[in-house]
């Protein structure tokens, strides 16, 4: 008993201690702008600011292109998330119901294409966005980070269709449906894990991707955050407090969506391994 009782409390010991180590470097990104110009080095060594001060998020907000960052970071983000799950359990449905020709090899390929750094896909895709005449734009970025979140999200997939039985599906044809009336009504609520998981990665790849963002577009207006912010960093003189400012607006967003699916999260990502 007693020594149930130590190995419950090391246990939890360990795990705060991670919880700690994880989260500190966000606490510290969030707390130190908001320490103000007058305390943001006096105030350095502590913990807790004994002041609060917006003025460094007020002046990357309002002496920059930091909004136009912001938002389109969301849009890039936002669409090729919803890109990606649509294109993925289309894609995953097909490659697990349906046997022809070429599908292991298929599946396989997508993996590779996943496993190559960022830079060895955008200098092709610029090429090709430039004889499209979409170079330089949203939507060339966009596709752009579907090319790296679509192959997990079908690996994910894939992975979750094998495990849902196919008399499901045959159960609600005979009832009348269609098959894109059984994915959306019966298969989709079961996989809800796992679409959760895709989306959650796609929409994190693409909110902080820099690679494709620095390579594919150049004008301010079509930057997004991270480019934004190295851009701010040359091209300004504004100080280390704005862009840990900026660096809090990121952070935050990303934090507050994984808290909120965090336990989906987990579930799709075991079941996907273990099941698949």
């Amino acid at each position: 008993m007693q020594k149930n009782l130590r190995a419950k409390i090391l246990l939890y010991i360990m795990a705060i201690a991670i919880l700690v180590y994880s989260l500190f470097p966000i606490y510290w990104i969030v707390v130190s702008p908001l320490r103000g110009i007058e305390h943001f080095f006096t105030d350095s060594t502590k913990l807790w600011p004994t002041a609060f001060d917006l003025q460094y998020f007020k002046n990357i907000i309002n002496q920059t292109n930091f909004p136009i960052y912001y938002v389109n970071s969301f849009v890039v983000a936002g669409s090729s998330t919803f890109v990606t799950i649509v294109l993925s359990t289309l894609m995953a449905y097909v490659l697990t119901r349906f046997s022809f020709i070429g599908r292991s090899l298929l599946l396989n390929t997508m993996l590779v294409g996943y496993m190559l750094p960022p830079m060895l896909l955008a200098i092709p895709l610029l090429g090709l966005f430039i004889t499209l005449g979409i170079d330089d734009t949203i939507p060339a970025l966009i596709i752009s980070h579907i090319a790296i979140t679509l192959p997990f999200g079908v690996w994910m997939l894939v992975s979750f269709f094998k495990t849902i039985p196919f008399d499901l599906e045959e159960s609600s044809w005979v009832d009348g449906a269609s098959r894109l009336q059984s994915i959306i009504r019966v298969i989709f609520p079961l996989m809800l894990p796992g679409v959760i998981s895709v989306g959650v990665f796609s929409f994190i790849v693409s909110f902080t991707d820099y690679v494709f963002g620095l390579m594919i577009v150049s004008s301010e207006g079509n930057k997004t955050i991270p480019v934004g912010l190295a851009t701010i960093k040359e091209s300004t003189s504004l100080q280390r407090g704005e862009l840990l400012a900026g660096a809090a607006l990121i952070a935050v967003p990303m934090v507050v969506l994984f808290s909120f699916v965090t336990r989906y999260f987990i579930k799709g990502l075991t079941a996907g391994a273990v099941k698949g």
